[in-house]
């Protein structure tokens, strides 16, 4: 095995070891991802090419031109990041930004309509975002994007940006 490939396994061994979220009674979970920096308590690095495995729980999906930064991770107009997630209602915190450039980020939850649309961060600058979600699980065998039983965030817009990520469960209930 070549020394990047081992640095890159050891890497991604390393997030997976790390993350842990709080399980709560009912199954729902509180997690805690950064895209930037070093790994910190709840909060574990998560760098390219960090691939979705379901073994793992979470990972970047059909994300072509996806790149680490110091700052965060971007891409050139698209990027996908799932996390597998009981059935339930969460609230999602986004921070965005960090890049040398402006980025210009929207984002799909659960392939519903944009969330989060064209949030304009400067150069170095960030911002954060909240909003809730559904998570729903189909039936066996159920790929789509709303019964897949995992969490799917699409970025996209002009050099999409993503720094952390927040997941917890919500007080609101869930839409009828």
């Amino acid at each position: 095995m070549s020394p990047l490939r081992a640095a890159i396994l050891g890497s991604l061994v390393l997030s997976t070891a790390v993350f842990a979220g709080v399980f709560y009674a009912d199954g729902a979970t509180t997690m805690h991802f950064a895209f930037e920096g070093s790994p910190n308590g709840d909060r574990p690095i998560v760098r390219p090419p960090a691939i979705y495995h379901a073994d793992d729980g979470f990972g970047f999906v059909n994300s072509p031109g996806l790149v680490g930064t110091a700052r965060g991770v971007t891409a050139p107009k698209y990027f996908r990041f799932d996390v597998n997630l009981p059935a339930g209602t969460y609230d999602v915190t986004v921070t965005l930004g960090g890049t040398d450039e402006e980025s210009v980020t929207s984002i799909k939850a659960e392939n519903r309509p944009t969330t989060v649309q064209d949030v304009q961060v400067a150069p170095g600058r960030n911002v954060v975002r909240t909003f809730t979600i559904t998570v729903r699980h189909g039936a066996a065998g159920d790929t789509s994007l709303e019964g897949d039983g995992r969490l799917n965030l699409e970025f996209s817009g002009t050099g999409p940006s993503l720094m952390k990520l927040d997941i917890a469960p919500s007080a609101q209930p869930p839409p009828a």
